[in-house]
C-alpha cells in the first residue's frame, strides 16, 4: 500500500514544483527587468537568459514563446496588485477613506516594482508591443480592471448614500477615481500623498452646504 499526504503529493513531487516555481521566477524577474529597460518588442531572450542563468533553451521550458513570457511577466504583478487593491478596499474607513487607502496602496505597489510602472507606461502609451501579446494580456487585465471598477464604483455609492461624494454616475465617479490614481501613480506628479488626497477630495467630495443665518 502506498501512502501519501494530505494534499496527495509526495515529497520529491513538492520539491520539484518549488524548484519549478523558483525558477519561473527568477525568470519572470529577469524579463520584466530586461522589458523594463529595453522595451516589450526589442527585450531579448538572449539577456533575460543572461540575467536570469538560465539558457534560451531552458526558458523554452517553461514558456511557449516570447508572447507567452510577456503576457505572464504583466500577469504576475497585475495579480499582485489586484490583491492590494482589494485589502485597501476592505480596510475600515469611510468610502473617500478607502478609495484613498487604494490611491495610497497602488503608489506604494508601483514606487516598489519600478521595473512593472515602466511596462505598464508602455501598455498604456501603446508602445510597439507584437499584436497577439497585448491581446492576451488585454483578455486578463481587462478583467482584473473590471473587477477593481466594481470595487471602485461600490464604494462611489456607499459615499453618495451618505452624502459624503458627489451625486453623478457612480461609475463614471469610479473611473474618475481610476484615472487620478493613474496619473498620479504613473505620470510621477510632483504631488505629495496629502496634496493629492486633497485633488482627490475636490474632485469627488459632495460640495458643502452653509445654512444661511
Amino acid at each position: 500500500m502506498v501512502v501519501t499526504d494530505s494534499l496527495g503529493e509526495d515529497p520529491r513531487s513538492r520539491r520539484r514544483a518549488a524548484r519549478r516555481a523558483a525558477s519561473t521566477n527568477d525568470i519572470l524577474d529577469a524579463a520584466e527587468q530586461v522589458f523594463s529597460e529595453d522595451g516589450l518588442r526589442d527585450g531579448s531572450l538572449r539577456r533575460i537568459a543572461e540575467l536570469s542563468g538560465y539558457s534560451t533553451a531552458a526558458i523554452y521550458k517553461f514558456f511557449d514563446s516570447k508572447h507567452h513570457l510577456v503576457t505572464e511577466t504583466l500577469n504576475r504583478r497585475a495579480d499582485e496588485y489586484l490583491t492590494d487593491v482589494k485589502t485597501a478596499a476592505a480596510r475600515e474607513g469611510t468610502p473617500i477613506e478607502r478609495l484613498k487607502s487604494i490611491v495610497d496602496a497602488a503608489a506604494t505597489y508601483f514606487s516598489a516594482h519600478k521595473n512593472f510602472s515602466s511596462l505598464i507606461r508602455q501598455v498604456q502609451g501603446g508602445a510597439a508591443i507584437l499584436g497577439p501579446v497585448l491581446a492576451a494580456f488585454a483578455d486578463d487585465v481587462y478583467g482584473r480592471y473590471g473587477h477593481a471598477m466594481e470595487m471602485m464604483t461600490e464604494l462611489v455609492r456607499e459615499g453618495q448614500q451618505s452624502g459624503e461624494l458627489r451625486a453623478g454616475d457612480p461609475r463614471a465617479l469610479a473611473h474618475l477615481a481610476s484615472v487620478l490614481t493613474n496619473e498620479y501613480v504613473l505620470a510621477d506628479l510632483p504631488l505629495s500623498r496629502a496634496e493629492f488626497h486633497a485633488v482627490f477630495d475636490g474632485a469627488l467630495r459632495a460640495p458643502q452646504t452653509h445654512d444661511e443665518n
